[in-house]
């Protein structure tokens, strides 16, 4: 079996290398992330006595907490097109979509680092891993809220379009997380200082309240993505042009964030090793 070196010496001095050997790696990674995502799955929910029902909890708490203070009229919070606890309920399982894709790259990294220092397997394989148990997790999360809002309110057409609208976070959440894991691998200190952030940025987020009118809110990123894929929800189109111009920046930044993690790995792998 040959030896895989990392060297030191700038990648980009050979662009069309670069681009190829990355894109080698990707090609490579889906059998791969198919198995680790299978033994993943195993091991993240035998240990758990609710398995499954961990990825709803903190939804369902959250907007029966939400409820009781908004009915009790603790904070004042106007009147939303869903029933408010229909509301803060999709508003937090979209959420945790978004947050889940920020933590998974670094998440799985880390976990693998034994892997990633001391074998073949591409990174891009414990990446798609991570990725492919976002879906499923927001897959599980989305069908459940389609089952509770039936029996609720009717659905709309639109309300298909939902899954667009689980991609477009995923993909932005991806983005970050991803541009965030080299250093993240090296110094825990962007781990907690990441855990941290999401907390401010939720309420930054108009998870629990309607997005306003005017202000820096506005200039969220998550905000337009959650926003429409809410109203898809009930037949309208609210947000959609902002959701597009996010969506397309999210590609954008997901594959730059993709080669400065290639340009970073050799220099990762030779400290961690």
């Amino acid at each position: 079996m040959s030896d895989t070196v990392y060297s030191a010496s700038p990648e980009l001095r050979r662009p069309r290398l670069f681009a190829a050997k990355a894109l080698a790696d990707l090609r490579a990674s889906g059998m791969i992330a198919w198995r680790l995502l299978y033994s993943n799955l195993r091991v993240r929910h035998r240990r758990a006595f609710l398995g499954y029902l961990w990825l709803l909890l903190p939804a369902i708490g959250t907007a029966l907490i939400c409820n009781y203070i908004q009915s009790h009229r603790i904070i004042s919070i106007r009147p939303t097109a869903l029933p408010y606890p229909l509301f803060v309920l999709s508003g937090m399982i979209l959420w945790q979509c978004f947050v889940d894709a920020v933590n998974a790259p670094l998440q799985h990294l880390t976990a693998g680092r034994q892997l990633i220092t001391r074998s073949r397997v591409p990174h891009e394989a414990i990446i798609l891993a991570g990725v492919m148990e976002v879906l499923v997790n927001a897959a599980i999360r989305i069908a459940v809220l389609m089952l509770i809002l039936a029996f609720w309110v009717p659905l709309a057409p639109t309300a298909l379009l939902i899954p667009v609208g689980v991609l477009a976070l995923v993909l932005l959440g991806l983005a970050i997380g991803l541009a965030l894991a080299p250093l993240g691998l090296l110094y825990d200190d962007v781990g907690r200082v990441t855990t941290l952030a999401m907390a401010f940025w939720f309420f930054l987020t108009p998870v629990i309240y309607p997005l306003p009118d005017s202000g820096l809110l506005l200039f969220n990123p998550v905000a337009p993505l959650l926003v429409a894929s809410r109203a898809w929800l009930i037949g309208r189109w609210y947000g959609t042009f902002g959701f597009c111009i996010v969506l397309g920046g999210s590609i954008v930044a997901l594959i730059l964030a993709w080669l400065w993690y290639r340009l970073a790995r050799p220099h990762v792998v030779s400290r961690l090793g």
